[in-house]
């Protein structure tokens, strides 16, 4: 051997001798995340000292690698669950087993959410209050729509308008519908037209968590949350996973009503990419209350089928995209069996909707940018049917009747289309500063044509925004949030009313802050205030245009020729207290708010047209407020036993009496009706829910909804719209479910269930009867008893 040949050998040597003291000096650690004994796959490990993060395999297997000796923090987070915080030492060249076993986090504290301050955040670090609605609140209430799971979180109240069509809407902090914005995965594109009926068309399978900002506290979503926002969030898939369901209803013990659900996911063993999969079929029978031959409750078909996936291009970066199509027949009035325009009244609905979204996330080398893209759409079709007074024409007819002629042509057909895209921008300053910023553009076209009526409403809305928000944080107890939105709205309206064309074109532009503050008393109690101004936008076409039929009256809402910007001013205070000690959870919420209106938007003067169109002005109160206070507790011990409260107390009025009706005619001796109370707003609504576990197998759920009395709107005369206030009375509905799980394979599942829905049958007694009953004086529960059972397969 030459002395080449040595040299070479020794460096060989000193290379694996120096790789073995590197190999030497580093450590490693490696476990199992378990809950309730079962595998946590995906789980997160965070160590803050390194800014390493890594998943668990689908056995809910990790490995650490590379750690030098000394001491790490540990953090362990996976959905749903309360977060691990562990402290470990490390020594050279040590293989270190680290076990977790997870505890779930039955009432969300911990949970990530994103619609107080637009970002993902920890639910207890927000200085905005974020209430949630999880997938465990629809089961135990037996909600198989949005709509139905929305009575079961404080503030909110879901309110039946219409006998005819089934028309419902929102109320949040005691305002109505069009005050409130519903988002679809931070987007908002749930139109004016949609909005009608869609709480009800969007199944609870779909449904992640639903996360609910009271307040104008999420004025970056925009100036028309005065009430509040609703963030639909759908599922995202997590594991390999399939359930298919049936629940069969009967309505007060009698009218069959009928669901299948069917969901399903899969994921990449890489945990990069994956798609979830949701389905709903619906078909209801039409319900009368009273025996006149007219329905209380729609008939309805329903086929909803959607999809999200997503795909995480790199460490970094994140694509996903949604898709769901609904397709909805409903139906009211009477003869079920006859043509429409063949009955003595008829609403008809044939709803189309086609809604997508694409969003791309890129985060920084450190994690401290953010930059997401986005953009969705939403398509409607909906061919409609709002008449009365047609006859059953037969062979031997000779005559149509003029209002045969009107029968026949109140057939109508509207178009929507919504689109949003932006970009938003989030960066991580330092410990004290977090700022977001972003832009995005709105559009809605809708045109709205019923030929019989001779009424077209073509109207075109673009918005273009920006918003700014800094995160503030002096101390670390302290936190601020100083923010706003800027709006550039131009509204563009061709209307046609009889044989009248006009144009009402509009522009507007807008700035609304919002201010935020949280302040950390001790480690559960916490104090939250905030101040933001909101604004309405005068519309034509709005959730006004519901069509409250009276006799088969259609309505048009004909904006005043001074009619101004609709803004508000919101206030909320709280102090939230929240403990978890082990497998036992607390939450108790006190909240107060404030909602100034300025220049409130109100309906009145209402007239008949011979066509059979009610033409109704939409102009300015003198102003109006709404003030009260939200109490929320809630405590569970792990998921044996939960129970979870909310009640609102509130007042809602004018500034100054306001005139609801007065005759047409001035020497008419009928005194005109004026109110100073927003109307169908009770002072008290709340709700609880129960569940109880007394084995692995056998759950137990318990729930009520309280509604009380409230002042509403009461058309009589048929001929002259004469319209009084009637005083409601209070309601309590009770529900219970019992459920069985048998668990067949380690992986597969069949549950069975049944329950009753409004025990005590708490509803409304003195509908209006007949083809000329106004179908708008509807109040209280939205279903009497109902008696319900089912069953679900799954596997995961």
């Amino acid at each position: 051997m030459n002395t080449k040949h040595i040299q070479d050998l020794f460096f060989l040597i000193m290379i694996i001798g120096i790789s073995m003291v590197g190999k030497a000096q580093t450590g490693s650690i490696k476990g199992k995340i378990t809950a309730n004994g079962e595998p946590l796959p995906k789980a997160s490990l965070y160590l803050p000292e390194l800014s390493k993060s890594e998943r668990t395999n689908v056995n809910g297997e990790y490995t650490i690698t590379g750690l030098k000796e000394g001491i790490y923090k540990i953090r362990i987070s996976y959905n749903g669950h309360i977060a691990i915080d562990e402290t470990f030492e490390i020594k050279s060249g040590e293989v270190k087993v680290m076990d977790f076993e997870m505890t779930e986090d039955v009432l969300q504290l911990e949970g990530a959410v994103i619609s107080g301050t637009r970002k993902q955040i920890e639910k207890y670090n927000t200085p905005v209050i974020v209430n949630t609605i999880s997938n465990r609140t629809f089961e135990t209430t037996q909600s198989l729509t949005i709509s139905e799971g929305l009575n079961f979180s404080p503030g909110l109240r879901m309110e039946n308008n219409c006998q005819n069509c089934g028309f419902n809407q929102l109320r949040m902090n005691g305002l109505e519908g069009p005050y409130s914005q519903i988002l679809v995965n931070s987007r908002p594109i749930f139109s004016a037209l949609a909005g009608v009926y869609g709480l009800e068309m969007l199944p609870a399978n779909m449904v992640d968590k639903i996360e609910v900002v009271r307040g104008g506290g999420s004025v970056l979503y925009g100036g028309n949350a005065i009430g509040g926002s609703v963030n639909i969030i759908t599922k995202d898939p997590i594991v390999n996973s399939f359930e298919v369901g049936i629940n069969q209803s009967f309505i007060d013990f009698d009218t069959p009503d009928r669901t299948i659900t069917l969901n399903g996911s899969i994921v990449s063993d890489d945990f990069k990419k994956g798609i979830t999969i949701f389905g709903y079929n619906r078909s209801r029978d039409p319900w009368d209350a009273n025996g006149d031959g007219f329905s209380e409750m729609t008939k309805q078909e329903n086929n909803t089928f959607g999809f999200d996936a997503f795909w995480n291009t790199s460490e970094r970066s994140k694509l996903k995209l949604g898709l769901y199509s609904i397709s909805e027949f409903r139906r009211g009035g009477n003869k079920f069996d006859l043509e429409p325009h063949q009955s003595d009244i008829t609403e008809q609905l044939d709803h189309k909707i086609l809604s997508t979204n694409i969003s791309y996330e890129q985060f920084s080398k450190n994690k401290k940018h953010k930059l997401s893209v986005y953009g969705s759409a939403q398509f409607v079709n909906r061919d409609s049917y709002y008449g009365a007074g047609g006859s059953v024409l037969t062979e031997n007819d000779t005559i149509i009747s003029l209002d045969d002629i009107i029968a026949i042509n109140a057939y109508g057909k509207s178009k929507d289309i919504s689109t949003v895209g932006g970009l938003q921008y989030n960066y991580e300053i330092n410990k004290m500063f977090n700022l977001t910023t972003g832009a995005e553009y709105q559009y809605n076209d809708v045109m709205d044509e019923m030929p019989g009526y001779e009424r077209t409403v073509d109207q075109e809305v673009k918005t273009i925004g920006s918003y700014a928000q800094l995160e503030f944080r002096p101390i670390e107890k302290l936190t601020f949030l100083l923010g706003g939105r800027y709006d550039h709205i131009d509204i563009l309206g061709n209307y046609q009313l009889g044989s009248e064309d006009f144009n009402d074109d509009k522009s507007f532009d807008v700035f609304v802050p919002r201010l935020s503050a949280m302040y950390e008393i001790n480690k559960d109690l916490k104090f939250r205030a905030s101040y933001a101004q909101g604004y309405r936008a005068p519309q034509a076409f709005d959730e006004d245009l519901h069509i409250e039929s009276v006799g088969g009256d259609v309505r048009f809402i004909s904006l005043s020729p001074d009619l101004e910007m609709e803004r508000s001013n919101s206030i909320t205070a709280s102090l939230n207290y929240s403990k978890t000690l082990k497998k036992t959870q607390m939450n108790f919420v006190l909240e107060g708010f404030y909602n100034q209106l300025n220049n409130p938007f109100i309906l009145s003067g209402q007239t008949a047209l011979p066509t059979g169109t009610s033409v109704i002005v939409k102009r300015n109160g003198d102003g109006a407020s709404v003030q009260g206070i939200n109490l929320e507790a809630n405590f569970a011990i792990g998921s044996k036993f939960i129970f979870q409260s909310g009640a609102t107390i509130q007042s809602a009025t004018y500034s100054k009496t306001e005139e609801i009706w007065a005759p047409e005619d001035s020497s008419d001796p009928t005194p005109a009706t004026t109110t100073d109370r927003l109307l169908r707003t009770p002072d008290a609504y709340g709700y609880f829910t129960i569940s109880y576990k007394p084995t692995r197998s056998l759950s137990l759920s318990y729930s009520g909804v309280y509604t009380g009395t409230m002042e509403v709107p009461h058309v009589i005369d048929i001929d002259s719209e004469r319209t009084i206030i009637e005083e409601a009375p209070s309601f309590f509905e009770h529900n219970i479910k019992v459920a069985y799980n048998f668990k067949i394979e380690k992986t597969y599942k069949i549950e069975l269930f049944a329950g009753i829905q409004n025990i005590f049958n708490s509803y409304q007694t003195d509908f209006d009867i007949g083809a000329e009953r106004d179908a708008g004086y509807v109040y209280g529960p939205s279903r009497p008893r109902t008696l319900f059972m089912g069953l679900k397969m799954g596997l995961n």
